[in-house]
């Protein structure tokens, strides 16, 4: 899993999608379901070498979780499991909503 920092790698990802899925985990460190779904996420993602994994702090970097909802036109939320194929959203959820199983086609 990479951490995602910049806005500017927005449009790298999106080219990416194209090959592959993208997904993308904001994570709030100040929140118990953030926490609890980040040991999961962790786990879950171990084998899942067909995909770019990206993770977002939201309080280390609050412009870029607000970017992400904004390109995307989607709404902010923490803890949000966002996937991205083709340079659309395809899957989407947030805090007890996420089924990992979803977000990985």
């Amino acid at each position: 899993m990479s951490v995602f920092k910049f806005t500017s790698h927005l449009s790298e990802i999106l080219e990416s999608s194209t090959v592959r899925p993208v997904v993308i985990f904001k994570y709030s460190n100040d929140c118990g379901t953030s926490e609890r779904l980040s040991k999961h996420f962790e786990n879950f993602v171990d084998n899942k070498k067909d995909y770019l994994i990206y993770r977002v702090t939201v309080q280390t970097e609050p412009v870029l979780s607000e970017k992400i909802a904004d390109w995307f036109h989607i709404n902010h939320e923490s803890p949000q499991v966002i996937t991205i194929f083709k340079g659309k959203v395809i899957y989407t959820e947030h805090h007890d909503k996420i089924d990992l199983n979803k977000a990985f086609l």
